[in-house]
């Protein structure tokens, strides 16, 4: 059996488990980068830093190991994600009779001809052409040659976590400098935005916000959320850190004639005015008091506003992935508990998103 490691070893681990509980004698050969290696697995080293490619993998001593099945994980819940695409390729060309896909959730589906061909036209077609529009957005901002933003955001998550380790701030001015001084975020939450990762979230916000609303997009990256709320005719406020992250979001907004108002976080309370909702997406998990910053949103809606916030819990991170450089994580518990202290109502979920409103 082929098995590509493109996900987490806990995903991998467990894979294994209950193939060997079904064939002990199994033998797996792990395509993997150096030091990826696992044991009891025969490994192929893949020779190039960054995500697998099919151009970079020799797929003909793939096609002579005459392998029964080729096994694919996905780091996701998400049956048709467009990043794997690659390794979907990789897995086709392995000559394998077989080709599963297992998933975050523990399922697993068997994938022929028919389904690629499907995913192609419905899902990596339109993918490709997000990926190519971002990546060009990207460049005409830095100046960077296509291949070099491409390869940048591929492996802007391990820069993060690379210069994170390097600096390791423990005050709030040492995290500050770190978020302001770099340009990796541009590059993560662009592949964020063409990966298609918030979309489910992206069309939940635009539920709960009317166009003409005050809204407030605290630790608003790239602009993922303020665009497409303005676009439907929000009276929006873009509020991020000063640095090149933010600069690259007014350059988003002018290009597309877009009135945002932008706001430069310039202290840790930087908010004086009302909204009628505010938005806030996996970010106070980065801060090192969130619950400060949920009591100056919490001021900060009008007595019939809303707040909509999706915040990443430890508890639902798997394995040996990249650490998200949280400072203080909330549990579920504890963050649930602190928002009815501020005396906020959960009124809804919607997937990851919660809707709080004050209490009546």
């Amino acid at each position: 059996m082929l098995l590509i490691r493109s996900a987490p070893e806990k995903m991998l681990l467990e894979f294994l488990e209950i193939l060997r509980g079904i064939q002990p004698e199994a033998g797996v050969t792990l395509l993997c980068h150096a030091g990826r290696e696992l044991e009891g697995c025969e490994s192929l080293i893949y020779p190039h830093q960054g995500f697998f490619r099919p151009e970079n993998v020799n797929t003909r001593k793939l096609k002579s190991a005459h392998f029964e099945l080729a096994a694919v994980p996905y780091a996701t819940e998400r049956r048709f994600h467009p990043a794997y695409y690659n390794v979907d390729s990789i897995a086709q060309a392995s000559g394998a009779d077989r080709v599963v896909l297992f998933y975050r959730d523990g399922r697993a589906l068997p994938a022929d001809k028919e389904f690629f061909e499907l995913k192609r036209l419905r899902v990596v077609e339109p993918y490709l052409e997000r990926k190519r529009q971002a990546l060009a957005e990207i460049a005409a901002f830095t100046g960077e040659e296509l291949s070099l933003v491409e390869e940048k955001c591929d492996l802007a998550g391990l820069e993060a976590v690379r210069l994170w380790s390097a600096a390791d701030p423990r005050s709030e001015e040492e995290v500050r400098r770190y978020y302001t001084s770099h340009d990796f975020y541009i590059y993560e939450l662009m592949k964020t935005e063409y990966n298609g990762d918030r979309e489910e979230l992206v069309d939940s916000v635009l539920e709960e916000c009317a166009p003409g609303e005050k809204v407030l997009d605290y630790g608003a990256g790239v602009g993922i959320f303020s665009i497409p709320l303005a676009a439907r005719g929000a009276e929006v406020t873009h509020l991020d850190l000063p640095g090149p992250l933010f600069e690259f979001a007014r350059s988003r907004f002018a290009s597309r004639g877009l009135p945002v108002r932008l706001l430069a976080c310039e202290r840790e309370e930087p908010l004086t005015g009302s909204y009628d909702t505010i938005v806030s997406i996996f970010v106070v998990e980065h801060l090192l008091d969130p619950e400060r910053t949920l009591r100056h949103l919490s001021r900060h809606i009008t007595r019939e506003g809303k707040l909509l916030l999706a915040v990443d819990f430890e508890e639902q991170r798997c394995g040996d992935e990249p650490l998200p450089l949280h400072l203080a994580p909330l549990t579920a518990e504890r963050y649930y508990s602190f928002m009815r202290e501020l005396g906020l109502e959960l009124v809804r979920r919607r997937g990851r998103l919660d809707v709080f409103r004050r209490k009546a």
